[in-house]
């Protein structure tokens, strides 16, 4: 069979579709430009491996470990109506914890899921939903979660996996435009170890010298300042998540104005990268609000955090 699938049919149904480990990975580095994209007219979507079942439960009121996959789904789809997605898809792998933890030996758990098997899950969620622009974790998952590690891996195979004229069970093939990594500045989670709150807290330098990406590889800043207040919005329906104490709560506090204003990523380069084509919706969405390419950018508008 040929290797070369004829793509040029039938149209792509979701522009920009996000493929992430759990519930609120969507929220941190990529709502303001879900929300950039709902306001220009740009389709978007996510896939999101697991339900979180093993994360935190920052207030017993509002979960147990017996229901708290059940209810930050529902947190998460809270997020995605306020983030104006326009698919949501759930794969329903179980949480495999963070790395060294006894959840990461519990054979349902997503990084024990044989790789040929995940990979065809998102396979046909890409045939389906065609996106024109796939967004997932780099090999650093950030900030070295097994299974945003786990997530981008299958997702970088699938893609290339999802363009073959093979496994026609799983539809058509169907070729994107663009693969992005989410790419948060090494030097900016080097600075987040002071933080109590920062999942580097507990980490040495030299572990977190590991994650990220070192700002000059970032190919993408977008400036997301102007969808700040609806962006907190979104964060907030984590509440499973985010303590009561937490400096996220504060729309005002210097870690939202800080950090919060700008999404960034890196663009993988695909075997059928063409130099010529038109810019992709993500390409687009940077052309229209750049960012600074600092390591650490200013403060959001006062206008904006305050309105």
């Amino acid at each position: 069979m040929s290797s070369t699938p004829d793509i040029s049919t039938p149209a792509s149904r979701i522009d920009i579709l996000w493929v992430l480990a759990h519930p609120d990975d969507e929220s941190f580095g990529n709502a303001g430009t879900m929300l950039l994209a709902a306001d220009a007219g740009i389709t978007t979507g996510f896939v999101c491996a697991t339900r979180g079942e093993v994360g935190e439960i920052r207030d017993p009121a509002l979960a147990t470990p017996a229901t708290l996959g059940a209810v930050r789904e529902q947190e998460l789809r809270s997020a995605m109506r306020l983030a104006k997605l326009t698919e949501l898809r759930l794969l329903g792998f179980r949480d495999s914890g963070m790395a060294g933890t006894p959840e990461n030996d519990d054979p349902r758990a997503f990084i024990n899921v044989p790789m040929d098997t995940a990979v065809a899950h998102v396979v046909s969620h890409i045939r389906e939903l065609r996106p024109r622009v796939v967004v997932t974790f780099g090999p650093d998952g950030v900030y070295g979660h097994p299974d945003h590690i786990r997530i981008g891996a299958v997702t970088d195979e699938a893609v290339l996996a999802a363009a073959r004229d093979d496994q026609p069970g799983l539809g058509a093939p169907w070729r994107i435009d663009a693969l992005y990594h989410v790419a948060s500045p090494r030097e900016q989670l080097l600075r987040m170890r002071s933080h109590p709150e920062s999942p580097f807290a507990k980490m040495s330098e030299e572990e977190v010298a590991r994650f990220g990406t070192p700002a000059a590889e970032i190919t993408h800043w977008i400036d997301v300042a102007s969808k700040l207040t609806a962006k907190h919005a979104v964060l907030m329906q984590h509440r499973t998540q985010i303590s009561r104490d937490n400096p996220l709560t504060d729309l005002n506090s210097d870690v939202i104005r800080t950090r919060f204003g700008r999404e960034t990523y890196a663009r993988v380069s695909l075997p059928w990268d063409a130099t010529d084509a038109s810019p992709d919706p993500l390409a687009r969405l940077e052309a229209t609000f750049p960012a600074t390419r600092e390591p650490f950018p200013a403060s959001a508008a006062a206008t904006e955090v305050n309105a």
